[in-house]
């Protein structure tokens, strides 16, 4: 039996309704339907049907991101026009960001988060002169970055993705192709499908590896995988089960591993939308093919592909997992953004399937694409929380050979900016005008009722206890000293407010258990805390 379950002395578990959960006393966010209960059907004491705590006029909204200005534009000359964020740290006081360019894996460093230089780190030549910022000439093709605890200090970051031996190649030879052979290839083979008897083009690829004690030295493994990747990986370390994870795009192979689906399906080898999987391994040499966990499915608009898996840990938490993804429109060619969340990194949902970052104005550098990278998010020193992205203003498709001046009058190198987000604050419960809902019960551990929140003007939010939410029963009385009548409405915006009752807010002397009755007009609750 789980220690942390209790039992009455018969021996059978109470306060059943009760969710035991790790991460005693933190932040808890409202980012899926199990923080809100779903209301049930009782008999009251008058033996008469009645609903109670069903959540009403409330919903479940995601928030939009802020958007900085650029923190880094492409204006170097090895850069070509290119910047995207790899990964980015804090470290001795400083910020510090590995980005990828035309050239290579470049490094840049900020004391506050936003004004960044490229220091000269005489690593690398570029037209004669190792006066850049370049680190590393084949890093860009990797974005899986990561700190790996149980490494020796030589491998302690890693890093995983494609190399430059991906791309097109003749199976029967083993030949690369170049130019316009491999295209013209997979048009006979799509346009004459089984009719067609000339040579063949079949993408390829190796999975790369590489190590660092420093994060800026940088060691090539032997390949983790004789298999294609594309840059849309995001890896991590997973020290409680000690082994390695990454959420990969998939690219047409079967899962490995021991997942396997139920039948003769193969959804890995037969989706026709970018969709990415997850991989685990105990060895970081070597990396079974994904496992489908999210793709865009017939509740999405029917043109959008996922173009990776931002995933990030959530602050605080070792039970619950968050992934900023960014969303590909295949009819307007452009890119924008989504979140979704996860209690096991398994199964994952997504509020409103709405995107949380858009595209800009005409002219700002980021009306054609607003797109996550995979460098997870980061505590910024002015209290945000933020998630680097890259802005384009050319659209994802257009043939690189374009005259694009003339289809993007206002075209402007790729930029960073930040997205960004008030502690907590990526989803929650919304009011548009008046509303009510329940969390339910679960267990106290802190002596005070604290909310994260948000109210329009004139907007408020009201507080009620209970001893644990109904459940074919009659309605629970609310706990006496802590009802609705005695509540101290909250107003304004505040991302850590104490809840009081006629000024008390010390809920240490109600018992073990809890459930919290939320009345909300024109607000909005992201998080709480008991």
């Amino acid at each position: 039996m789980d220690k942390r379950e209790k039992t009455d002395p018969k021996g059978t578990p109470f306060e059943r309704g009760s969710r035991i959960r790790r991460n005693k006393g933190a932040w808890r966010p409202l980012v899926d339907v199990t923080e809100i209960y779903c209301g049930d059907r009782g008999i009251d004491r008058n033996g008469q049907y009645n609903l109670y705590d069903a959540p009403i006029g409330v919903g479940l909204k995601v928030e939009q991101a802020t958007k900085s200005e650029p923190i880094l534009e492409a204006e170097m000359e090895w850069e070509l026009q290119s910047v995207n964020p790899l990964y980015m740290w804090e470290d001795g006081g400083q910020y510090h960001m590995l980005y990828g360019c035309g050239s290579g894996a470049c490094y840049a460093v900020s004391e506050d988060a936003y004004n960044w230089t490229r220091p000269e780190m005489g690593l690398i030549e570029h037209n004669g002169s190792k006066k850049n910022n370049i680190i590393h000439e084949q890093l860009q093709h990797c974005q899986g970055y990561f700190e790996d605890p149980s490494a020796p200090p030589e491998e302690r970051f890693k890093t995983m993705g494609g190399g430059p031996d991906m791309g097109w190649y003749d199976p029967a030879t083993g030949e690369r192709l170049e130019g316009v052979e491999a295209m013209k290839r997979t048009d006979a083979m799509q346009d004459e499908g089984d009719a067609y008897k000339g040579p063949q083009a079949l993408i390829w690829g190796r999975t790369h590896g590489y190590v660092s004690p420093d994060r800026l030295h940088w060691t090539e493994t032997e390949p983790l995988a004789d298999r294609p990747v594309n840059g849309a990986i995001s890896a991590r370390y997973d020290s409680h089960n000690e082994e390695y994870y990454a959420y990969i795009q998939l690219m047409g192979y079967a899962a490995g591993g021991p997942t396997k689906a139920i039948g003769a399906a193969s959804i890995e080898q037969e989706t026709q939308v970018r969709a990415f999987g997850l991989s685990r391994t105990k060895d970081f040499g070597q990396w079974p093919a994904p496992k489908l966990v999210l793709e865009p499915d017939a509740q999405d608009d029917l043109d959008i592909d996922f173009y990776g898996a931002n995933y990030f840990p959530y602050p605080g938490r070792d039970d619950l997992h968050g992934m900023l993804i960014p969303i590909f429109h295949r009819a307007t060619d452009h890119m924008d953004g989504q979140i979704a969340f996860s209690h096991d990194g398994l199964y994952w949902t997504r509020p409103e399937r709405k995107a949380n970052l858009t595209v800009g104005a005409p002219g700002s550098g980021e009306d054609c694409g607003a797109h996550y990278w995979r460098a997870g998010i980061l505590e910024l020193p002015d209290g945000y929380w933020g998630s680097p992205y890259t802005a384009s203003s050319t659209l994802h498709g257009v043939d690189a050979y374009a005259e694009e001046g003339s289809i993007f009058p206002e075209q402007r190198p790729l930029q960073i900016r930040w997205a960004r987000w008030r502690p907590h604050r990526f989803c929650g419960v919304e009011a548009e005008t008046e509303g009510r809902f329940t969390i339910p019960t679960l267990y106290r551990h802190n002596s005070q009722l604290r909310f994260n929140y948000r109210c329009k003007p004139g907007g408020w939010i009201s507080v009620e206890l209970l001893k644990q939410t109904p459940y074919i029963h009659p309605d629970v009385d609310p706990i006496e000293g802590f009802t609705f009548e005695e509540s101290d409405r909250l107003t304004g915006d505040s991302i850590d407010e104490v809840v009081t009752w006629n000024g008390k807010s010390d809920v240490s002397d109600i018992g073990g258990t809890i459930a919290i009755r939320v009345k909300m007009f024109q607000a909005k609750l992201f998080a709480y805390q008991v």
